[in-house]
């Protein structure tokens, strides 16, 4: 019986100190930068889901991915394509250091701009994706939509510090003046593709 009290205390604690960290972080404007510099937040159950992005680029494209993490992406694009990435932290000797909360980058131009689980921690999702819009053609994406993740509690829990619906990204399209689609779903996140 103690036993199983402590252990629920200590789930409890857990749990609250990540919800405070993103609130905290959210409040500042600032990235979680300590927790992506460990490994062990680096899943490999992610992989799933970059594979079905990944299934939507064609051959012989130049791809550039935000959040690069274990580079996964790189081996699952078709033929002739050329990678280029970036992240929040060095990941290889080529990773562009980014933190897309800090700076908006500009990158060479690219057919398509892929974020795997990335848009959830950045802050301002227009602002960064109507930036970006001028150095591709088509963005592939997933994000954790409110509308399956509705508990903020939840979702600070996560790590996540934006908190888009659908039409929110739909607003976004329009206002880009691209084609809007929904791909698929993993986990329950939405997977998208905006093309010119």
């Amino acid at each position: 019986m103690i036993k199983k009290f402590k252990n629920k205390l200590r789930k409890l604690k857990v749990r609250y100190g990540k919800v405070f960290t993103t609130t905290f972080n959210k409040s500042l404007k600032q990235s979680d930068i300590n927790r992506w510099k460990k490994d062990k937040s680096l899943f490999l159950s992610w992989n799933e889901r970059t594979q079905l992005l990944a299934n939507q680029i064609i051959p012989d494209s130049k791809v550039f991915e935000f959040g690069a993490a274990r580079m996964a992406l790189k081996t699952m694009l078709p033929s002739g394509c050329i990678y280029l990435h970036s992240d929040i932290v060095k990941r290889n000797k080529n990773t562009l250091v980014i933190d897309l909360n800090a700076e908006l980058p500009n990158i060479s131009k690219v057919d398509y701009i892929v974020f795997s689980g990335v848009l959830e921690y950045i802050f301002d999702v227009k602002r960064l994706l109507l930036h970006l819009a001028q150095f591709s053609e088509h963005f592939i994406f997933s994000y954790a939509l409110t509308d399956a993740f509705p508990e903020i509690s939840n979702r600070r829990y996560n790590g996540w510090v934006s908190d888009l619906n659908t039409s929110h990204f739909l607003e976004i399209a329009n206002e880009l003046g691209w084609n809007y689609k929904i791909i698929g779903t993993w986990k329950k996140q939405t997977l998208f593709k905006f093309s010119k």
